[in-house]
């Protein structure tokens, strides 16, 4: 059963995740690719949107998200 408690944690995560990654888009061009490196991604894709646009758009997706189900 889900309770209140539970929802309220998920939804701190949830803001925590989206602003990391809000703020992580927000960096310098080198400075995020380090932030990158450091989690592992070092891969170049090809026709993929560029990474500082779906860091931006999911950041603030995720973090809108946790702050609605905060209240």
């Amino acid at each position: 059963m889900i309770t209140p408690w539970v929802i309220s944690k998920l939804a701190l995560a949830f803001c925590i995740g989206g602003a990391a990654a809000f703020i992580t888009g927000c960096l310098p061009e080198d400075k995020m690719n380090r932030v990158r490196a450091f989690l592992g991604d070092t891969k170049k894709y090809e026709n993929q949107p560029p990474v500082r646009a779906q860091l931006l758009i999911g950041g603030a997706l995720i973090l809108f998200l946790g702050l609605v189900m905060l209240g």
